[in-house]
């Protein structure tokens, strides 16, 4: 496990002692209660750090933290990406919206939330649909569902610039190609170096074919 976290540290120079404490405290929580609950997967669970912690923050890069902005994560889950980015920007002018429907995961992120203190999160336990009067500046999703299905749950939430941020796999030019049926939309594709057929893609100008 320290090796693991050394591989972290190695790989994210720019994450502050304080925020790996923090992150930290996640990791070992979530590592306890996923004894009880499903949240991630079992032969994932000494792999955290990279393949869930280091990921999640692989968002960062493609955010401006400059700016005042919320944040939807769809699909919360085990708290990726929302619970490590929440943590990395505690200082930014960012709010997370932690969308979650089924409710032993949504109680699992509220006690994440109560137990790292971090003010900057919501957790909503509902379905993406479900969410009415609101819009978010940026959307984020990881492992939950294909991009048409994403688009279709969440564009009413949308404003004319937002942007989805959305890890995906190998399968995600064809994802594109089938969205682009109904959707019309930008995208750009960020590849993970550390592991074959990762990637983040970034969509912005998203509108609804006629």
């Amino acid at each position: 496990m320290s090796n693991e976290l050394d591989e972290f540290i190695s790989n994210n120079p720019n994450v502050s002692r304080e925020t790996i404490k923090k992150l930290a405290k996640f990791q070992s929580f979530l590592v306890e209660q996923n004894l009880k609950h499903n949240l991630v997967s079992k032969n994932q669970i000494d792999k955290i750090w990279m393949r869930h912690i280091h990921d999640s923050l692989r968002l960062l890069n493609l955010l401006d933290l400059n700016k005042s902005m919320t944040i939807l994560d769809i699909g919360s889950g085990g708290g990726f990406p929302a619970i490590p980015l929440a943590i990395a920007t505690e200082k930014y002018n960012l709010k997370y919206t932690l969308c979650e429907s089924i409710t032993k995961k949504s109680n699992f992120l509220n006690l994440s939330v109560e137990l790292l203190k971090l003010s900057n999160v919501k957790v909503t336990n509902d379905r993406v649909e479900n969410l009415k009067n609101i819009k978010f500046d940026v959307i984020t999703c990881r492992a939950v569902s294909k991009l048409n299905k994403i688009f279709t749950y969440s564009h009413h939430l949308t404003k004319q610039n937002t942007i989805f941020l959305l890890h995906k796999g190998i399968n995600i030019v064809e994802e594109i190609n089938d969205a682009n049926k109904y959707w019309f939309f930008e995208y750009k594709l960020i590849k993970n170096e550390l592991e074959e057929g990762s990637y983040i893609v970034k969509i912005n100008k998203l509108k609804k074919r006629n």
